[in-house]
């Protein structure tokens, strides 16, 4: 056998373990289309997640270690930290949303629906933030009361996007309660 029959060969054989790798990755992939991905701010890689039972979710980092969890319930959800700690409860009404940081929904953030496209960040009934959205454009635009232009986003209508203006929340958070509320509705 020439050198180059045996350089032939080795190639053909890589590019055929190139294609089963890529194939098990696809496999693997569509397996796991139940997953979620979110950005995470610390390490900016993306987490997935996977239910773990009828009412719990984990989010896993990409060493594949349990970062968070949400904890559904009838009237919400909570999104808690790999031991479990409470960072944020969710709790739902059909006009608002409730965003706190302790059991007892003490000083939460609102979401408050105000109109079929509109929609408010409260505090101690004090107005943070408002979104709208305009259907013919499709384009959704939030901003804080002291914002002199809003963020335009190109996405179907979504009051959670509210969740963006409350900056004790970090952004990988964020992005979880957002998930979570758009696919409960909000």
């Amino acid at each position: 056998m020439t050198i180059k029959n045996v350089f032939s060969s080795l190639c053909i054989t890589l590019s055929i373990g190139l294609l089963v790798s890529c194939n098990t990755a696809t496999k693997n992939n569509t397996e796991a289309s139940t997953q979620t991905e979110t950005a995470s701010t610390n390490n900016a890689q993306p987490l997935t997640s996977k239910m773990t039972k009828a009412d719990k979710k984990k989010f896993y980092n990409a060493s594949n270690e349990v970062v968070y969890e949400v904890k559904y319930k009838q009237d919400g959800f909570k999104l808690r930290t790999a031991t479990s700690n409470l960072l944020w409860k969710i709790k739902l009404y059909d006009d608002k949303v409730k965003i706190s940081d302790n059991e007892e929904n003490l000083d939460p953030y609102e979401i408050k629906m105000v109109g079929i496209y509109e929609a408010k960040l409260v505090r101690a009934d004090k107005t943070i933030a408002r979104t709208s959205y305009d259907p013919e454009l499709n384009q959704q635009f939030v901003a804080a009361e002291s914002d002199a232009q809003p963020d335009a986003y190109q996405v179907a209508y979504s009051p959670s996007l509210l969740i963006t203006r409350i900056t004790e929340i970090a952004k990988d958070q964020q992005d979880i309660l957002m998930k979570e509320l758009k696919d409960k509705g909000y």
